[in-house]
């Protein structure tokens, strides 16, 4: 294992200052809870899983930032949103903060309880942010080494929000840059304590070569991959506004922020703000920032020369689920999206079928299924204009049952930590939630299945990336990708949505028993 190990070491919040900001320490390690593999137990199978990296063009004209700021504590309709979940001050730095995390991942040649090599880094989607074509590029050439430039639209000046600008200047956002002369200090800063870090901006911008991940990795499709934010299917519109050279800077004065928010929405249909609803400035057009089609997700992840767990067949079909035999272990990539609209999931009934055909294989010794939303978000049921039948959690979880072979389901989604049984009177797996690259703990997970006598014992520890964890920002290497990555985790920590109440930070990084443990069951 890595310095990285969380049962060595343990990153912490500490308390924060009269508005709210927590530094970062080093805490005590987290030891695994559980009975451990005993010194006979054979691995069959050693995993590092992934989630939610959110690899993120923060200068599309796509991006739907506009709507978060009535989530922000100090909005008089904070309480009635909620949360949106469409802007995050550290989502300029995703790119640096995933190369943190392949730093950490090469530095791990094998699991904890044996010998045995990393057999595969499994990514259980929303590898991009808004579904575009150069976001899902940058996420690939990171993992696949060589030169990566996250930057679009004009090369010279950031386009996004944070603008220098004083016309384009907006407080709801976090400005690392400081305060344009002639307006008020950003509320991320005057309200909530984030810091000012001179040209952040630019240096998000910048040039670097990806070490690349040394591990075979596995790609499973996620809503934010497939949907604009992982809500909203594109139309002939966005696809044109997607490229093109106008951003949204406002919405209009006679927009119903309510109707409008609830067109976005966890169940679809889901709608983009119209063009008569907002209020939008200029911008350097990009023909990279297209949106990926269901056809481009396979063809985009077999150019480079990997399969990535897919086929020609996903390509020609344009799906997107897929299955790989490893050491008598039948890992089955689901694809959960809902391609009709809303961000929560369900399958449509060709991949069911295929589903049943696959785990009705009598070959395989055991199945793990990956796919990015959990069990417990497969209530998206939207059928589209065409009212197609969408399969939800009671039937899916119903077939994995019936099958004993079936021992874990690794998902993403929520964002956080999270280990339950999933269980009937005859059978049961383990379900295992791994929490996101982009937002705090910014974690991943190692995962290890050993057949130890009678039992089948799934090893868990979370893993963290290799960003520095920051005391002081005023000396901090803007020319390092791996210290932007550490400013981003400090970012994470201090997201001004998530400082109490069902949203909070802590939550979710789980409890302990989600993270670092060892679970048990029989070896039908």
């Amino acid at each position: 294992m890595s310095e990285f190990d969380t049962q060595k070491l343990k990153i912490v919040r500490q308390d924060a200052n009269e508005k709210g900001w927590r530094k970062l320490a080093n805490g005590h390690g987290e030891p695994r809870q559980g009975q451990a593999p005993s010194a006979s137990a054979q691995a069959l199978l050693t995993l590092l899983h992934i989630s939610d990296l959110h690899i993120c063009d923060a200068q599309s004209p796509a991006r739907a930032e506009i709507m978060d700021r009535y989530a922000d504590p100090h909005n008089p309709l904070a309480e009635m949103v909620g949360l949106v979940g469409t802007y995050r001050p550290q989502e300029i730095l995703t790119v640096q903060t995933l190369e943190a995390l392949v730093h950490s991942l090469n530095k791990i040649d094998h699991g904890l309880e044996s010998n045995r090599p990393i057999d595969a880094v499994v990514i259980t989607g929303d590898v991009t942010d808004n579904s575009q074509q150069n976001e899902l590029q940058w996420y690939i050439n990171v993992l696949d080494g060589g030169e990566v430039t996250p930057d679009s639209g004009s090369p010279d000046v950031w386009e996004g929000v944070a603008s220098r600008d004083p016309e384009n200047y907006d407080p709801s956002y976090w400005n690392p840059e400081g305060t344009p002369t002639g307006c008020i200090d950003d509320y991320p800063r005057s309200l909530y304590g984030f810091p000012v870090i001179p040209g952040l901006t630019d240096a998000v911008r910048k040039s670097f070569r990806s070490a690349g991940l040394r591990h075979k990795w596995l790609a499973t499709h996620g809503n934010h991959d497939a949907l604009l934010q992982g809500t909203v299917p594109a139309d002939d519109f966005l696809d044109q506004f997607v490229v093109g050279n106008q951003r949204v800077q406002a919405l209009a004065p006679e927009t119903n922020v309510g109707e409008l928010l609830s067109r976005f929405q966890m169940v679809g249909p889901a709608h983009y703000p119209s063009p008569e609803e907002t209020e939008t400035r200029s911008i350097v057009a990009d023909d990279r920032r297209k949106f990926t089609r269901p056809k481009d997700w396979a063809k985009l992840h077999l150019a480079c020369g990997h399969d990535h767990g897919l086929t020609s067949e996903n390509e020609s079909k344009a799906t997107k689920y897929w299955f790989k035999d490893m050491h008598g272990i039948r890992l089955i990539s689901l694809d959960t999206v809902n391609i009709n609209g809303g961000w929560q999931g369900s399958l449509d009934q060709m991949q069911f079928d295929w589903l049943i055909s696959i785990l009705a294989d009598p070959v395989p010794r055991y199945f793990v299924l990956l796919s990015h939303h959990p069990a417990g978000d497969l209530f998206n049921d939207y059928g589209g204009p065409e009212a197609e039948v969408r399969i939800k959690e009671k039937e899916v979880v119903e077939l994995l049952l019936s099958e004993p072979r079936v021992i874990l389901w690794l998902a993403g989604h929520t964002h956080i930590h999270k280990i339950e049984e999933i269980a009937n009177e005859v059978s049961s797996f383990w379900h295992v939630q791994t929490a996101s690259n982009v937002d705090w703990p910014q974690q991943g997970r190692l995962v290890e299945i050993l057949e130890d006598g009678s039992d089948i014992v799934i090893s868990t520890s979370v893993i963290d990336h290799q960003g520095p964890v920051l005391a002081d920002l005023s000396s901090i290497d803007l020319g390092d990708p791996i210290a932007l990555a550490g400013i981003s985790r400090l970012l994470a920590a201090n997201d001004w949505q998530r400082r109490s109440g069902e949203y909070d930070l802590e939550l979710m990084s789980g409890q302990a028993s989600d993270r670092n443990i060892h679970l048990r069951r029989l070896a039908r």
